[in-house]
C-alpha cells in the first residue's frame, strides 16, 4: 500500500514539473520574441537598457520593477496619451500577440539585486 501512495505521489510531482517546466519555457520564448518586437520596433531609438539606446524616452532598465500591469501597459501602448496626457510616445503598432510580447519583455526588465 505505501509502495503504491510513494509512486502515485512521484507519478504526480512528475506531471506538475513537467507542466511548470513547459510553462516557463513559454514565458521565455515570450520574453525572447517580446525582445525581437522591442528590436524591430525600433524602441531603442528614444529608449535606452542597460545604458545601451536613445535619451528621449525613460530608460527602461528596470521596467519590471515599476509595478505596472500589463493590461495598463497595452494600454498605453495603443495610446499612450489616455494613461499619460503629457507622454510623447507616439502610439506602438502591432497585433495583440505582438504587444502582450513586447510586455513580457519589458516586465522581465528589472534591477540586479
Amino acid at each position: 500500500m505505501i509502495k503504491y501512495i510513494f509512486i502515485s505521489i512521484i507519478g504526480i510531482w512528475m506531471v506538475v514539473f513537467s507542466f511548470g517546466a513547459k510553462f516557463a519555457q513559454g514565458a521565455d520564448e515570450l520574453v525572447g520574441k517580446g525582445k525581437e518586437i522591442y528590436t524591430q520596433k525600433k524602441c531603442s531609438m528614444c529608449h535606452k537598457i542597460e545604458g545601451v539606446g536613445g535619451k528621449i524616452g525613460p530608460d527602461l532598465s528596470d521596467e519590471g520593477d515599476k509595478g505596472r500591469s500589463e493590461e495598463w501597459l497595452i494600454k498605453y501602448f495603443k495610446d499612450p496619451k489616455s494613461s499619460m496626457p503629457e507622454a510623447k510616445m507616439r502610439p506602438v503598432k502591432g497585433t495583440d500577440e505582438e504587444l502582450k510580447a513586447l510586455v513580457a519583455y519589458l516586465m522581465s526588465l528589472k534591477k540586479a539585486k
